[in-house]
């Protein structure tokens, strides 16, 4: 590995010091990369150039220079905003492969630092439309535990919401609507409540008519937010019969263009 390589990486495993939230925003850079996966993908399958170009911009702007040093801030703002740009397409096995590898690379020339490096690898290997949802398991808003592998041959809507969010309730009419319309289809809309007390998400269902299965994450840095990485409200997930990650952050009319794509496809294989 060559010498600017390695300044660069110095800068990057210093991240491990930096608090996962808090002190620390989430302020994801979006304009370095911005312009590499069109925005109009829409779940589509990336090409090869889109994640040369990603890859190559993050080695280009984690590389500091004598004169104009980069901040821990700065650092941490890139790489999330290189790892969530692959949400606008899907990555391909071959793909996927090597971006697991980059990081990989990391984690054999740095092992000292080779947890931080792994729960950055982690976070691409789950996260990213094309990658297979992580296990989930949980208890729900009657304390009965559930898993998300139960719901594997179903297109599953998985919503992380909160009653103190005004966005998470202007989702409710939507939500409602798509538990009726995909009432005879292998579609489950799941969710994952962020509210600090258990009774607010078990009243709020039964006024809202919020006739879904709910996971109780106790608050925003709940063991299921935390391990999704979520930390904007509300967040959506789609996932396709076989649970890979099909679509992120579809919301209201959205959330149904994504499913009967999803439809489409089974209908197809079916056929």
């Amino acid at each position: 590995m060559n010498r600017s390589r390695v300044s660069k990486w110095i800068l990057v495993l210093s991240l491990a010091l930096a608090p996962a939230c808090g002190d620390m925003p989430f302020n994801i850079n979006y304009d370095a990369f911005s312009d590499i996966v069109p925005r109009d993908l829409d779940g589509a399958p990336l090409e090869d150039a889109h994640v040369d170009r990603l890859i190559s911009t993050l080695d280009s702007l984690l590389s500091p220079t004598d004169d104009e040093p980069m901040l821990r801030e700065m650092a941490a703002s890139y790489i999330r905003g290189f790892r969530t740009s692959f949400r606008r397409g899907r990555v391909s096995p071959q793909q996927a492969e090597r971006v697991l590898a980059y990081f990989d690379e990391m984690k054999s020339e740095h092992p000292r630092s080779a947890e931080m490096i792994e729960e950055q690898r982690r976070l691409f290997s789950v996260l990213t439309p094309g990658m297979v949802a992580q296990p989930t398991v949980g208890a729900d808003t009657d304390g009965v535990e559930f898993a998300l592998e139960d719901y594997r041959g179903n297109i599953v809507v998985l919503v992380f919401s909160g009653e103190w969010c005004g966005p998470c309730r202007e989702e409710y009419p939507y939500q409602r609507e798509l538990m009726e319309k995909y009432a005879d289809e292998p579609v489950v809309l799941l969710g994952v409540n962020s509210d600090r007390k258990l009774e607010t998400i078990q009243e709020a269902k039964v006024r809202e008519e919020l006739h879904y299965r709910t996971w109780w994450d106790g608050s925003t840095n709940g063991p299921i937010s935390e391990a999704w990485n979520v930390w904007g409200w509300p967040s959506t997930f789609i996932l396709d019969a076989d649970g890979v990650i099909r679509f992120v952050n579809k919301r209201q009319e959205g959330m149904f263009g994504a499913v009967d794509r999803l439809l489409e496809e089974m209908r197809a294989v079916d056929q």
